[in-house]
């Protein structure tokens, strides 16, 4: 099957909607977290600016949870059934939710990891998917502003940055295997020959890292080691390798 383009719900067949299904799946599962994450996050948020933010937030991912759940719908799947198969937020994403630094880390590394796999999703060859993507993208691309926002904020306080290199150390390895999966392979050779995906899981990834890497140089800010994405279980490959190993 080569690159396509498929207008309906009812048009989605065989392997193509077996995948379609996996990364819609992938992403519901990081939507609908991320939303309980920032709702949490308002009980422990310093003041009310960020509480208020955290609310508006977790309303945003919610949003594009329900959205999902509508291309589910027309697929005929119940999203009720693929939502309890997923883990607990906190075990998801590998955080202390009623810690604020971890809120902060997650924020600035989370939420940009979605985007630029939402940025393949919009210009995917499954139209009913690719339309909805439009709006998600545009809040995610506030939510990452705040995160940078938020790094730049703790990089002025030497103690609190010191808490931010530790909890950020601990999470993007995690987000890298949640958020990105396996970097190569077949089912990534797959989703690009018909245009569910544009990029291979590599060339995002080390979009995402190389986007990162500008801010986290500004500030002080150091990839994790090698050895801690092993411990992960997040796939590097040498490309990528390179790029975190720039910033030790």
């Amino acid at each position: 099957m080569g690159a396509v383009t498929v207008r309906r719900p009812e048009d989605a067949q065989g392997p193509y909607r077996d995948m379609l299904v996996r990364l819609m799946t992938r992403q519901f599962y990081a939507e609908t977290a991320t939303a309980e994450v920032f709702g949490r996050s308002i009980g422990c948020a310093p003041s009310l600016r960020e509480k208020f933010r955290a609310a508006e937030f977790a309303r945003e991912e919610a949003d594009h949870g329900e959205r999902l759940c509508r291309l589910f719908h027309d697929l005929g799947i119940d999203p009720e059934n693929v939502h309890r198969a997923r883990p607990p937020a906190a075990q998801f994403w590998s955080l202390d939710l009623d810690n604020w630094v971890h809120i902060a880390v997650f924020n600035f590394t989370v939420d940009r990891a979605g985007s630029h796999q939402i940025m393949e999703y919009r210009d995917s060859s499954y139209l009913p998917w690719a339309e909805e993507m439009h709006a998600v993208l545009a809040d995610e691309e506030g939510h990452y502003e705040n995160g940078v926002e938020n790094l730049r904020e703790f990089a002025r306080d030497k103690a609190l940055f010191a808490e931010f290199q530790h909890a950020y150390a601990g999470m993007l390895p995690v987000t890298l295997k949640r958020a990105f999966g396996r970097p190569s392979g077949p089912d990534n050779d797959y989703c690009v020959a018909v245009g569910l995906k544009r990029h291979t899981a590599e060339q995002v990834v080390n979009r995402y890292l190389a986007e990162m890497l500008g801010y986290m140089r500004e500030c002080g800010l150091k990839f994790p080691p090698l050895a801690a994405f092993a411990a992960a279980g997040a796939e590097l490959l040498p490309s990528t390798r390179d790029i975190i190993l720039s910033n030790q």
